[in-house]
């Protein structure tokens, strides 16, 4: 990649697809950046086109159902692919381990003065697994995967995007933790949208060729 290219592989955020059970497809965007995440658009394509689905996820990293990815491959004519939540909720809780690691021993290298050290807060990041779907993980942790008027054609989007959407406010406050202390930042001051890690191998999308 050029150097002036530095900024295609910056992540917008999170682009969910899922199939509807009539054949259309919908996409759902969660944004990152310096602000913090948040949902930001759903579109649903009762007949989807390769116009209308390209803008959608260029510049996002793409996640999806098989269905999703599958439909989403058939319109865009090329591999999309899926990103990887099992590996995200991975290189996030190694990246945890290690910032609690630093907190003791930044608070065991002075234990009066820093008694009340106050710990990270905890998340509780779900057991995800290939062959699971998002809603009975958000379930396990107490989270509603979608309101009970939910359509039935839009219940397994929004369950993902609302799975996608907790991990990445997890991680997020994980680094607004990190930011504020400044015995965790190790010089490293800049927010780090998601695991470095997990970008690495699980880059953002763009068309073939671009």
């Amino acid at each position: 990649m050029r150097e002036d290219d530095h900024w295609k592989a910056i992540p917008l955020g999170l682009a969910v697809v899922d199939e509807t059970n009539d054949g259309g497809l919908v996409v759902t965007h969660v944004s990152v950046g310096s602000e913090g995440v948040h949902a930001s658009g759903m579109w649903h394509f009762p007949q989807p086109h390769r116009q209308d689905v390209l803008p959608r996820l260029s510049h996002w990293i793409v996640v999806g159902t098989r269905d999703g990815i599958d439909r989403t491959e058939l319109v865009l004519g090329e591999a999309v692919g899926s990103a990887d939540l099992a590996g995200l909720v991975a290189a996030a809780e190694e990246a945890q381990a290690g910032l609690e690691a630093t907190w003791k021993d930044y608070k065991d290298a002075e234990p009066k003065k820093r008694e009340k050290l106050a710990p990270l807060s905890a998340p509780t990041w779900p057991r995800i697994t290939e062959d699971g779907d998002a809603a009975k993980f958000l379930s396990r942790i107490n989270k509603m995967p979608y309101p009970p008027s939910t359509p039935a054609n839009m219940q397994d989007s929004l369950a993902l995007t609302r799975l996608v959407e907790y991990l990445l406010v997890c991680w997020s406050e994980l680094e607004d933790e990190r930011l504020t202390r400044h015995y965790l930042t190790n010089g490293q001051t800049v927010r780090q949208l998601l695991p470095e890690a997990w970008l690495e191998t699980n880059p953002v999308w763009w068309p073939k060729g671009e």
